[in-house]
């Protein structure tokens, strides 16, 4: 016998009430963190860094594929079993063990590398020497640090060195980097390509190409979003962002251009991205970093009214667009650059200060249809 509309209602409100007062508490909890003068002062100082080594003829950042996308299935999920993170792509193995730092620590090695590169094959008679490996963030004579660019905010030096090598133990799990043998096996590491086979990284040559390549502006980084974005975040918005250059398809008239959506059996088969993850779009929208246009009157953090089904309708999904990548495949790098305009910790930290968008004010306007 199903649930009387009324209690439907009132439960699917409460559920409401309850999510928007723990995303609350989430961001409060985010903005006290962004706020705080040791952070600031960290991010800031990184991206000026990550800006001094920027080549500027080289204006995008390129990942590989496999990094991101797995391009055979993993087959459909199976609810009687575990599931098995090793048959994820690296990109989500690592988000799986919840280290805060190890996927902007990686993506910071790809800009780095590939932009020493761009300066040495520009013959560039002063180029940026790659950062040192055992100081700290804020050492002595400000000299480039890896630690110093993901922007740890602590000053105590012995704490630094245990986040970042325990961020560098996240990769090495994934064989994304090999860590030296014996002493000093933290400073020693070598960088891994992205596909975790394990062979050693050498940056794409040759023009880049769609589905083996994705492209991200050079400015996500020196703006500092891969500092400031969590790593579900980050995994969502490359997702979005691949899973757009790999479905260039015909798109009906009531699909916004360049919109994508990205089904359940695509997050597990070939992204292996959780829901709890995937979720984190609505985030990355009040950021500006991705559009999100909701076809379901009276969706709520993707819970659907059942007034609003009818006749057995499923729920139609989210249509999600890359804004950065403006409907064109990455590899054309025609970007719109607009939201790297401003540092991201200043645009997060005005998004954070705002009531959220996504919910109604009360419980009983949440599922009000226009």
């Amino acid at each position: 016998m199903g649930i009387a509309p009324a209690k439907a209602r009132t439960r699917e409100a409460d559920y409401v009430s309850r999510a928007a007062e723990k995303l609350n508490s989430e961001r409060d909890r985010r903005l006290v963190a962004l706020r705080d003068a040791r952070t600031k002062m960290a991010i800031a100082r990184a991206t000026d860094r990550l800006a001094s080594i920027a080549h500027p003829d080289r204006g995008y950042v390129l990942i590989r594929s496999p990094f991101i996308y797995r391009a055979d299935s993993r087959g459909p999920r199976d609810s009687d079993r575990p599931e098995n993170i090793a048959t994820r792509p690296p990109l989500t193995q690592i988000l799986k063990g919840k280290n805060p730092y190890a996927i902007a620590l990686y993506l910071t090695y790809l800009f780095v590398h590939q932009m020493i590169a761009a300066h040495a094959a520009g013959n560039n008679p002063d180029p940026p020497e790659e950062p040192r490996r055992r100081h700290s963030v804020y050492n002595i004579g400000g000299e480039q640090s890896w630690a110093s660019l993901i922007g740890l905010p602590s000053t105590d030096r012995r704490n630094q060195r245990k986040t970042y090598n325990r961020a560098l133990d996240a990769l090495h799990k994934w064989e994304l980097v090999d860590l030296g043998a014996a002493q000093q096996r933290y400073a020693n590491f070598t960088l891994n390509r992205e596909d975790g086979s394990g062979r050693p990284y050498k940056a794409p040559s040759g023009v880049p190409t769609i589905p083996q390549h994705l492209c991200i502006p050079a400015e996500f980084f020196t703006a500092g979003w891969h500092l400031i974005l969590t790593p579900s975040e980050l995994a969502t918005f490359l997702g979005v962002c691949h899973v757009s250059d790999r479905k260039q398809r015909r798109r009906t008239e009531d699909e916004p251009p360049g919109s994508i959506f990205l089904a359940e059996s695509v997050r597990y088969q070939h992204l292996g991205l959780s829901d709890e993850a995937y979720l984190s779009i609505h985030q990355l929208a009040e950021f500006g970093l991705i559009k999100t246009d909701d076809p379901m009157p009276g969706r709520r953090r993707g819970r659907v009214p059942p007034t609003t089904l009818k006749n057995g309708r499923r729920h139609q999904p989210y249509q999600l667009t890359a804004t950065v990548l403006r409907g064109y495949p990455s590899t054309e790098m025609i970007f719109d650059l607009d939201t790297f305009k401003r540092p991201a910790i200043e645009v997060a930290s005005d998004r954070f200060s705002r009531p959220l968008p996504r919910y109604a004010n009360t419980p009983e306007r949440a599922y009000k249809s226009p």
